[in-house]
């Protein structure tokens, strides 16, 4: 079959996006063309933005390009990759777009959105025939095959979510890939790589140089009550194997020629002996590249050998999930099981190795008052940290801090997270209303930055200090500071 993939354009409040490689995108055709399939990739965000009347930013291609890479394409099955609310429509008029060129193109969703609103999705999302829920290396060829009138049936597939008659099938999501080693690399060769690894993304320091993305393990075995990464990766952590993540590694720099390498894992260090193996392949193979931890680490199993062997094999800064300063709102309101002394002693070990440090705060959880708030100012002050770099607490359907909210009447039970890039509070606490969350973080950033002035110019100073450019200084100030 002919399968054409495509990443959803969306609509964002500022003319500077993050964006890094597509690899749920790039993994996914890997698996769809080992399966047997001729599979292509499109994303239409990669160009300049276009600002719209209401003063957002549409990252996507025009209709007329759209459809032309369509038709040109000529698919049997179209892949629409759709991870936040503020993409649906747009990956809703793919969908129609495509429907009224070839009627019988059968159109599939995958990614977060689908993963977190499920049959609610599928109910909007007209013109989409089929919704994968979770990770769909092994998902989405399975509904191919079933689409072939091949032994599987649709019942079959892995959380499938799709219409009988008058009703949603909404079929569990059972199986989570335990061998992540038996997948292909990410598909690189089907999208232009080059341009992904110049776009001019910095996170935290790198991307000025080629870059590109690497996953070495998937989920998290803890439950934040503010996180829904396992709906999609599921309940377990999973690694690769230290051989595994080498040999990407090996394509990655020798192949792409990258420089700089963001480990987007979201618990990188729950093995530290795993880390070690990693660092020290890095090293015994003598390659020569740049990398942090964009997404942050879990502090609760870094030592100073660790740090040491990371600091060597070219990491260049983490960042640690901190979120509270407040050990209450951390561990009773947050369920993150991480104590004030875990992390002192990891962010010691890190500056130790001479590895700068930054440090996740989140703002406005339920419970959190202003002796709380102090807490957290003067945590974060006392921690030799390199910087900080806060959200505001976002309710995603499917978490404990969404539910808790919906039964406290603060949500309604059809609450999305809108066009949001996290810098705006989206609902108000007992203690706080939306405008003072606004000054707390202003006060938060102010006093943080004051009372870390001299050690941070001296690491600009020396060199040591690669988080920081101008770009980011003036997105810092304007979104920060200024709001």
């Amino acid at each position: 079959m002919r399968v054409l993939l495509i990443h959803s354009p969306y609509r964002y409040p500022h003319a500077y996006a993050m964006r890094t490689e597509l690899l749920g995108l790039t993994s996914l055709a890997a698996a769809v063309r080992q399966a047997g399939h001729e599979v292509s990739v499109f994303d239409p965000t990669l160009g300049r933005p276009t600002k719209l009347p209401d003063g957002s930013y549409y990252y996507g291609a025009t209709d007329e390009t759209l459809t032309s890479h369509i038709r040109d394409a000529a698919p049997d099955v179209l892949g629409l990759s759709c991870h936040y609310a503020y993409s649906r429509d747009e990956a809703f008029r793919v969908a129609s777009l495509t429907k009224q060129m070839r009627s019988d193109t059968v159109t599939v969703m995958g990614g977060l959105y689908p993963s977190v609103y499920r049959t609610r999705a599928f109910r909007l999302g007209g013109p989409v025939d089929y919704l994968l829920t979770g990770e769909a290396e092994e998902s989405f060829p399975a509904l191919l095959s079933a689409l072939a009138s091949k032994p599987t049936s649709l019942g079959e597939v892995d959380g499938l979510i799709y219409g009988r008659g008058a009703t949603i099938a909404c079929n569990p999501k059972r199986t989570f890939i335990a061998d992540l080693d038996r997948l292909p690399f990410p598909a690189r060769d089907l999208v232009d790589i080059r341009r992904y690894m110049t776009t001019g993304s910095v996170l935290y320091g790198l991307g000025g140089r080629p870059t590109l993305s690497l996953l070495t393990s998937r989920s998290c075995p803890n439950r934040c009550s503010f996180c829904n990464m396992h709906l999609v990766h599921g309940p377990r952590w999973r690694p690769r194997s230290p051989e595994n993540v080498l040999a990407e590694l090996d394509e990655i720099l020798n192949r792409h020629h990258a420089q700089h390498v963001f480990v987007m894992d979201d618990n990188f260090t729950l093995d530290p002996d795993r880390v070690k193996l990693i660092c020290e392949g890095i090293l015994r193979r003598n390659y020569r590249f740049r990398w942090n931890t964009p997404n942050g680490i879990s502090v609760k199993n870094v030592d100073e050998e660790m740090a040491r062997l990371m600091k060597r094999a070219g990491c260049a800064n983490v960042c640690v999930a901190i979120e509270s300063g407040s050990e209450y709102i951390r561990n009773h309101v947050m369920k993150k099981g991480v104590s004030d002394e875990q992390i002192v002693r990891a962010v010691a070990a890190f500056k130790k190795a001479d590895i700068p440090v930054g440090a996740f705060i989140v703002l406005g959880m339920p419970e959190e008052d202003h002796d709380h708030f102090a807490e957290t100012v003067r945590f974060v002050n006392a921690l030799p940290l390199s910087f900080v770099a806060t959200t505001f607490a976002i309710p995603f359907p499917g978490t404990e801090l969404h539910a808790s909210l919906v039964r406290a009447g603060v949500l309604s039970e059809d609450f999305e997270v809108g066009m949001d890039n996290f810098n705006f509070p989206v609902f108000e606490t007992a203690c706080f209303t939306k405008r003072d969350l606004l000054a707390r973080r202003r006060a938060l950033f102010t006093s943080f930055y004051a009372s870390h002035a001299f050690s941070i110019l001296k690491e600009l100073f020396t060199g040591r200090l690669t988080w920081v450019g101008g770009n980011l200084l003036r997105r810092f100030l304007a979104e920060k500071c200024f709001g």
